[in-house]
């Protein structure tokens, strides 16, 4: 099929210790053993990794495996599965996807035929197969699992089953959009693969997908039941004539399916992703012909899609999300060498029982923590708790949560409304208000109560990390911790290392931040930290367009064709406009010399137009809609009804076209990321683009912030940027732009 790989990467005599045994053969990462009833078992174990991946050598041992059967006694049937706990396999190496985004087309359309030549070879064998399936089977490992003749899954929670691929801009490569719609009919496999959402064993079993669900104890036992019903050659025959064949679609069911998907797909993407409509093409094409001949037109749709720049951009974020998850992140800027070990987190505390408090609390249930929640006030402390519950239960991750399971998180928050509740904190996070003098002496009255190991950490979003350390007489275990609004959805946290932050801590929050689940980027201490700071130029340039007199829904609607999931006055309204008008004073009064204080905002608090929490802000809403209590999706844009507001704020009205917004509402954050590198806020663009993603929503298909800055150019950046010399300073392009127009750099490597 491929050439091997040369001795210096793989000496192949040496992995295959058992070859000369005809009941085992052991390779470097599959295993197969025949059993006294002539049943052989294939097990997977990548070495090296945290969970099964198709790599090169999957592909040439299972191969090498092949060829052994076809040269001995043929098996009494095949049992595919895997000996690590939790992973089947888990779809292909994200390294090598980068490396084939740069190949040629071709090329690329050969590596499919190769691998799904490989999977139809095992699919002809004469003898049945099944895939006994524990953990996850996305991607080409699903495909693996297709090319046998049936599957079976366990009920356990780790075990999933999909087509993520999708979501890196991509579609299964191997034979998936031809072997699936065989199997669970074009609808459903159009879902699955289209919306790249996985399935558990049992959705799999009431779909089709497997022909068992059942307890991990009982799966092999299940699949080698499976193989003894399955060596009926005509049962045999039937299932792969009926997976090998056309579908039939009656005309009017195809038109319906093409035409309410494509609809689906549309609302879902914007047009944004190319994907998604060309897996319904290449499906839909696919019915019509043999199933060898779908995967060729498979083939040639992955290649395109491969050479399109949205996958290129949303490979590499997958790369920093990975890059990420494995990075000790103790930059920005770290003194040890080598980086300290972080203390695993026991007993979390959170201080403070409001939004932010009780999103943080309830993040740690969903992470399994046990956490104590401190508020002096009894009856926020009464409000919160029912809140925090219905938060934990509503996670994505507990799709059938139970009574039950609210009991054990019940037991597992501990409120009180003393400090003494935190002496057995091993960390506690601050998430009081944003007011200095609250914080300073809440932060005082923690360290005087919990131990001398105990890690401080303060949820803020304005207050300098270095200010609120001069409370502490030890300085060093006490850090930012910043999460963002609302907690559950949002990814990023912000951990900001001050002045005289150890390292060790910084490891530490690190660490325990991974353990929610989120994705943690390192700052230095400054005013805005990292997101704010880029937020800042966004959120102000959107209302000195409004003041120009262009309707709040014009200006919100460009930045969501642009790919933002909200506008910049959407994004107020959300945050609150008295928190964003604190936070915006903070911002003004440390970067004046860009950015006025807006006197719009201030104008809508004085009026009680603070946002969604108060039913309207630039738009009205519907408290009734309302999940929770809260208010509901805005009902009209409120421009007319604010115009009194505005009115003695007036800018002239500069007639910009829906591109121009575009650029004023971007191209000043693509300033203030320059200075944020050249500061050292953060260490690389890389972590520009992950916190703009996870924190503000940034178009995945853009690549981030700075991926996208590129692909406009620095050299178009500063042209378009002299077209807007008359708004003054905030568009005057930077000395790093100016130079890297001039030398033709870029952001990202």
């Amino acid at each position: 099929m491929t050439d091997r790989p040369s001795p210096q990467q793989r000496d192949v005599d040496d992995a295959r210790s058992a070859a000369d045994d005809p009941e085992a053969w052991a390779f470097e990462t599959l295993r197969a053993d025949r059993g006294a009833d002539g049943i052989v078992t294939i097990t997977v174990l990548v070495p090296g990794r945290a969970h099964n991946v198709i790599t090169q050598s999957v592909l040439f041992d299972l191969e090498a495996i092949l060829d052994q059967l076809d040269a001995g006694p043929p098996p009494t049937g095949l049992i595919v599965a895997s000996a690590r706990p939790g992973s089947f396999v888990s779809g292909a190496d994200i390294g090598r996807l980068e490396v084939l985004v740069r190949a040629a087309s071709a090329d690329i359309e050969w590596l499919c035929e190769s691998g799904r030549t490989l999977f139809a070879r095992l699919a002809s064998r004469p003898w049945p197969s099944v895939a006994a399936i524990d953990g996850a089977c996305l991607g080409g490992g699903l495909e693996l699992a297709l090319a046998c003749d049936a599957r079976v899954a366990t009920d356990a929670s780790h075990t999933v089953l999909g087509f993520p691929e999708v979501k890196l801009g991509l579609m299964p490569g191997w034979g998936g959009t031809a072997l699936l719609p065989r199997l669970v009919g074009p609808g459903a496999a159009l879902e699955l693969i289209a919306a790249g959402e996985p399935i558990d064993g049992g959705a799999a079993a009431r779909l089709g997908l497997v022909d068992a669900c059942v307890a991990p104890e009982l799966a092999l036992a299940t699949a080698r039941g499976l193989v003894e019903r399955l060596r009926d050659d005509a049962a045999r025959t039937a299932r792969r004539r009926r997976m090998a064949g056309r579908v039939v679609l009656a005309p009017e069911e195809r038109d319906f399916l093409a035409a309410s998907s494509a609809a689906v797909i549309n609302g879902r993407t914007g047009g944004h992703y190319p994907a998604p409509p060309t897996i319904l093409e290449t499906i839909l094409d696919g019915l019509d012909v043999s199933a060898e001949h779908a995967a060729r037109l498979e083939a040639r749709a992955f290649a395109r899609l491969l050479a399109s720049p949205v996958t290129g951009h949303l490979v590499r974020v997958q790369r920093l999300a990975e890059r990420n998850r494995r990075d000790p992140g103790i930059d920005c800027r770290s003194s040890a060498t080598p980086s300290p070990s972080a203390t695993a987190i026991a007993a979390p505390a959170v201080v403070g029982a409001g939004i932010m408090g009780s999103g943080i609390a309830a993040a740690h249930l969903r992470a399994g923590f046990t956490v104590t929640l401190v508020d002096i006030d009894e009856e926020a402390l009464a409000r919160a708790v029912p809140t925090i519950l219905d938060e934990a239960a509503r996670d994505p991750a507990r799709r059938h949560a139970t009574e039950d399971r609210t009991a054990v998180d019940a037991a597992r928050l501990h409120p009180a409304t003393h400090p003494a509740a935190l002496v057995t904190a091993d960390l506690v996070i601050e998430s009081a208000v944003e007011r200095t003098d609250v914080k300073l002496e809440l932060l005082r009255t923690i360290e005087a109560t919990v131990g001398p190991d105990t890690v401080i950490a303060t949820n803020t979003s304005t207050n300098p990390i270095g200010r609120l350390a001069s409370a502490l007489a030890a300085p060093g275990r006490f850090c930012g911790l910043h999460f963002f609004n609302p907690v559950r959805r949002m990814t990023l946290v912000e951990v900001v290392r001050g002045p005289a932050t150890t390292d060790a801590t910084v490891a530490t929050a690190v660490a325990h931040a991974k353990r929610l689940g989120k994705c943690p980027i390192v700052v230095r201490d400054s005013p805005g930290f990292l997101v704010n700071r880029l937020l800042m130029p966004y959120l102000h340039e959107a209302v000195e367009i409004l003041r120009e007199g262009v309707a709040a829904a014009r200006i919100d609607g460009v930045a969501r064709r642009f790919g933002m999931p909200l506008g910049p006055l959407e994004l107020y309204d959300l945050i609150g406009l008295d928190t964003a008008l604190y936070a915006g004073l903070v911002l003004a009064d440390a970067f004046a010399d860009r950015i006025a204080a807006s006197p719009v905002v201030p104008a809508l608090v004085r009026a009680g137009r603070l946002g969604r929490k108060s039913g309207g802000g630039f738009y009205d809403y519907a408290p009734e809609q309302a999940p929770v209590g809260r208010p509901g999706p805005p009902i009209g844009d409120a421009t007319a009804l604010i115009a009194p507001v505005i009115a003695p704020y007036r800018l002239p009205p500069r007639g910009d076209d829906d591109d121009t917004i575009t650029d004023r509402l971007l191209l000043p954050v693509v300033l203030e990321a320059t200075r944020v590198l050249d500061e050292g806020i953060v260490r690389d663009a890389d972590e520009v683009d992950l916190a703009m993603i996870h924190a503000l929503g940034f178009p995945p298909f853009r690549g981030g912030l700075l991926a996208w800055a590129d692909d406009v150019g620095p050299t178009e950046i500063v042209r378009r940027l002299g077209t807007l010399a008359d708004l003054g300073p905030r568009m005057v392009a930077t000395q790093r732009l100016r130079a890297m127009a001039t030398e033709g750099g870029r952001f990202v490597a």
